[in-house]
């Protein structure tokens, strides 16, 4: 350990070739020098390019957090750099660094870089080289850029170490209990309130309220899937267990890569866990990791009614369990179903205004579900036999080829937010999908006609709405399109949508593309309609509902007029108009700023 007080040194580089962080001052244990002095392959080159963060322990000035955000991409990646920057406990030292390229990404992370102290980092043009030594609450050590050229900058600073000891015993929590969180957070950083030293959470986990109809899940598991992703991994289970009818002894994470990070905090924080013997590589490693994890719970829990299953980076909303629970005797009762999503298909910012309404449609299971154990049994007894899989997505994997046209149950306003960046998150569809969807921050939340979420009951239901719905005709690209304000609480609209060719009774998704996209609700696939017909509330009283024809099962009511809208009859001018409304914008900040327009800007001359 070092001694407290004692002065370490922090070596920082920048360039196109690069990174480098050497920490000096440390003579009876390993100083921190990464990226790890051995040969590269160009697949690990690129795994390195971005902004890197590298936390210190502010008292032996011991590597407790190191990861790199791939900035060179515009998408979505900010957002995971505020998640980690926004759990950075005061008091750490903290550093960071471009590597090759990371600032064209760094967009709307920049304010709370600014409020941590930051000063170079709003100016920044893309191919800026910049490093950055800080003290989290405190102050600025070092900060340096090289905006233009390729040559690798290098930085040397010193500090002096915190000679403060660890907090002492909090009341509502043992002694033994505290030395055990203060000791794991003295190895591991970015962990939040675990390891907040001025307002730590509380230990153990408080219990959360009950529900009054606590005994619907009484007897359902909870399966959080985890590995190495501990930072991910507490913020996710501090959620669950928070939410209003939470039961602690139900929640069972179930491990496949897990270093002792992860399991030193799931004893710490008292929660079940099992490991399953994983091997192989990346996604045909996921897709039997997954299948062991449906094994496990047929056999581990064979009379449960239902089991819900969510990831170590999906943060559930309050009324989550409360929504579980009012919606279970549905999906137990219902043939036609086969999963309940606590994640919205289409529940956008500016499209999802009612908390208590409930739709079904054809969707994969996904970010928070349940399913019955019989549906789990139905699933293995092909996924054992599977050793060609059409796809290694498991849950697209089950949709193709297990769902057999059954739907799912999912709220107008989601319960569920996939908040972490993984092996296989597209970040383009992550900023398009997750990131823009607002959640439920309240509990219980009574839903509104449970029953009539039965297939038959739910088809009756919208050959009402259609019937009475005003039609609306034209191109629903137009700003005009919608009207505004509504005066009608269902407006309808008919497009042409046909079948696809080999596609086991899915729509054609180029035609169901255009309309999503140009009414701004999700398009990327066609999951999330009902029989061909897309429910869309764009408005606080006013919903819109999209029947494709002939797809639909609601064609019927189509009354051969209005003419359908039809995407591959339109004028090119008309097709214009669809690429110029769907097209997400990128801005690329300080394009232009040179060395002269940055000293300007900072100097006020």
């Amino acid at each position: 350990m070092c001694v407290s007080g004692r002065l370490v040194s922090i070596g920082v580089s920048s360039g196109a070739s690069g990174w480098g962080l050497e920490v000096k001052g440390c003579p009876s244990q390993s100083c921190a020098t990464l990226p790890p002095p051995h040969h590269q392959d160009r697949q690990e080159e690129e795994t390195q390019k971005g902004v890197t963060l590298s936390v210190l322990n502010q008292r032996d000035a011991s590597l407790i957090f190191h990861k790199v955000f791939p900035l060179w991409q515009y998408w979505a990646h900010w957002w995971d750099l505020l998640w980690h920057l926004e759990r950075l406990e005061a008091g750490r030292v903290v550093v960071l660094a471009v590597s090759v390229s990371g600032t064209i990404g760094l967009r709307h992370a920049i304010p709370t870089l600014i409020h941590l102290g930051a000063l170079l980092v709003p100016h920044l043009p893309p191919r800026a080289r910049w490093t950055w030594v800080f003290v989290k609450g405190g102050r600025t050590i070092s900060e340096t850029a090289v905006i233009e050229g390729s040559r690798t900058h290098q930085t040397h600073a010193t500090t002096m170490l915190s000679n403060l000891p660890h907090p002492a015993h909090y009341p509502g929590s043992s002694r033994v209990l505290e030395e055990q969180r203060w000791k794991y957070c003295s190895s591991y950083g970015v962990m939040g309130g675990l390891c907040d030293e001025l307002c730590p959470d509380l230990l153990p986990l408080p219990l959360p309220k009950s529900l009054n109809d606590a005994q619907t899940l009484a007897l359902v598991p909870v399966i959080v899937t985890a590995g190495s992703r501990h930072q991910y991994l507490y913020h996710a289970l501090t959620a669950l267990l928070s939410a209003p009818g939470a039961i602690h002894s139900n929640v069972l994470v179930v491990l496949g890569d897990a270093p002792s990070s992860t399991t030193s905090l799931l004893s710490l924080l008292n929660i079940s866990y099992v490991r399953l013997e994983v091997s192989g590589s990346s996604n045909m490693k996921l897709f039997h990791y997954y299948r062991d994890v449906f094994h496990l719970v047929a056999t581990r829990f064979p009379e449960a009614p239902a089991v819900i299953l969510l990831d170590e980076d999906i943060e559930v909303s309050p009324d989550f369990f409360s929504f579980m629970s009012q919606t279970l005797g549905v999906l137990q009762s219902d043939p036609t179903l086969y999963c309940i999503n606590a994640h919205s298909a289409g529940g956008f910012r500016g499209l999802a205004h009612d908390e208590t309404r409930v739709f079904r449609g054809s969707v994969q299971v996904e970010w928070g579900y349940a399913i019955t154990l019989d549906f789990v049994r139905e699933a293995l007894s092909m996924w054992l036999n599977t050793t060609n899989p059409n796809t290694l997505y498991y849950d697209f994997w089950i949709y193709m080829n297990v769902r057999k046209q059954r739907e799912c149950l999912f709220p107008e306003m989601t319960r569920s937010r996939h908040f972490g960046m993984g092996v296989n998150t597209n970040a383009y569809i992550k900023e398009r999908g997750p990131l823009s969807m607002p959640m439920v921050r309240r509990a219980p939340v009574m839903l509104q006609d449970i029953n009539r979420l039965h297939l038959s009951a739910w088809r009756q239901h919208l050959y009402l709405k259609i019937f009475a719905a005003t039609p609306l005709q034209g191109n629903p690209c137009s700003s005009s399109f919608l009207p505004s304000p509504p005066s009608s609480s269902y407006y309808v609209f008919y497009y042409k949508l046909n079948r696809l060719k080999g596609g086991d009774g899915r729509p054609d998704p180029y035609q169901y593309y255009n309309v999503a996209e140009c009414l701004g609700t999700w398009g990327m696939s066609e999951q999330g309609h009902h029989d061909g017909l897309k429910i869309i509330p764009f408005a606080r009283n006013s919903t819109l509902l999209i029947v494709g024809v002939p797809y639909s099962h609601y064609s019927r009511l189509w009354p051969k007029q209005p003419k359908l809208w039809n995407v591959d009859a339109l004028t090119d001018k008309e097709f214009r108009q669809i690429r110029n409304y769907t097209q997400m914008r990128v801005t690329v900040a300080n394009e232009h700023v040179t060395s002269d327009v940055l000293m300007e800007r900072l100097t006020g001359h």
